[in-house]
């Protein structure tokens, strides 16, 4: 006997949609990241976040953190990337209820294009955009630099939206000129903003079959890989066993060359007066500098903290440089 029973169809699961955030390092994709955790956009987002460095600096400086996880109100969930990437998707896939979306910060040093071959391929997920952030002031120069020069110019050409950052540290004439020059590069919509200041709609509401993705950019991402970063670049973690001196580490910002690519950390810093010693989130990106009070929910030890040193290898010695700031004090 024949059943007349017809078979139930099973749902196609939905993919959720993946976008990469991307760009050198301290072009402000922490400062974006932030906007899209805290924005009002009412999507529930997995935002996966990833620093280069032996500590992910970049999970301490979100607001309203805990431990390498945030959890908000607003739904969003922020994780840091684990030693393989595609873990750490399977691990916020899972999540119940689901994302309505995944943000990963790629490294400041890795190739944007590269991170996005999981949206390609990974089981539940579609790539939405590819958007790399460049800093206004320095990203030319970057561009030029002959250790660095074609890692840059390769996160720009894998864009499908590039974000012009710091856009208020240039002149309208700087600004423009920087502006044309992305898109000749890249062809694609480029956007000055300041402070991270972008509509999250811009960020989050792209789709890849709303863009003018040519063959050029495909290539970009088939194309063999860059030099490893641990060959270009040396790193160093300092964890000074009590307050830095102000007027030192001042003087450290200022003397120390632009081959230290980036400085970013939280640490307790003492005034000359003799006051009490406060967190302060410390940030070098080229030869700009700041020493800023920490967000006064950030939870750290009274005398701890940490800094990381990012230089070009071959041309300094991270781990002198950290140890010169303490043996000074």
């Amino acid at each position: 006997m024949i059943s007349s029973v017809k078979p139930v169809p099973v749902p196609v699961p939905v993919p959720i949609p993946v976008t990469v955030l991307g760009g050198y390092l301290g072009a402000g994709k922490t400062t974006l990241v932030n906007r899209l955790l805290s924005g009002d956009h009412g999507r529930r987002l997995a935002v996966l976040v990833n620093d280069f460095g032996e500590v992910n600096i970049d999970v301490d400086l979100i607001t309203s953190h805990d431990g390498d996880t945030i959890n908000l109100q607003n739904g969003c969930v922020c994780c840091s990337i684990a030693d393989k990437l595609g873990e750490s998707l399977d691990r916020v896939l899972a999540l119940d209820p689901s994302p309505d979306q995944v943000v990963i910060e790629a490294s400041g040093v890795a190739d944007p294009a590269k991170v996005a071959a999981y949206g390609y391929g990974w089981p539940g997920c579609r790539l939405d955009a590819v958007i790399v952030l460049a800093d206004a002031e320095t990203i030319q120069a970057r561009a030029k630099d002959q250790f660095v020069g074609e890692l840059v110019t390769r996160q720009l050409r894998g864009a499908d939206l590039v974000l012009v950052t710091k856009s208020d540290l240039v002149s309208p004439e700087v600004l423009d000129s920087v502006v044309g020059w992305v898109h000749d590069i890249t062809a694609v919509p480029v956007l000055p903003v300041t402070r991270g200041e972008v509509d999250p709609e811009v960020v989050l509401a792209m789709s890849r079959s709303d863009l003018d993705v040519g063959s050029a950019r495909v290539a970009t991402r088939d194309s063999p890989p860059l030099t490893d970063a641990d060959a270009m670049f040396e790193t160093a973690t300092l964890a000074p066993p009590g307050p830095l001196a102000r007027a030192r580490l001042e003087a450290t910002m200022n003397l120390w060359s632009q081959d230290v690519v980036r400085v970013k950390g939280i640490v307790w810093v003492a005034e000359a007066d003799g006051g009490n010693a406060q967190p302060h989130v410390v940030q070098r990106v080229g030869l700009r500098w700041s020493i800023e009070p920490a967000p006064t929910d950030i939870d750290l030890e009274a005398g701890g903290g940490r800094l990381v040193v990012v230089v070009l290898r071959g041309a300094l010695d991270a781990t002198a440089l950290i140890n010169d700031l303490v043996d000074a004090e």
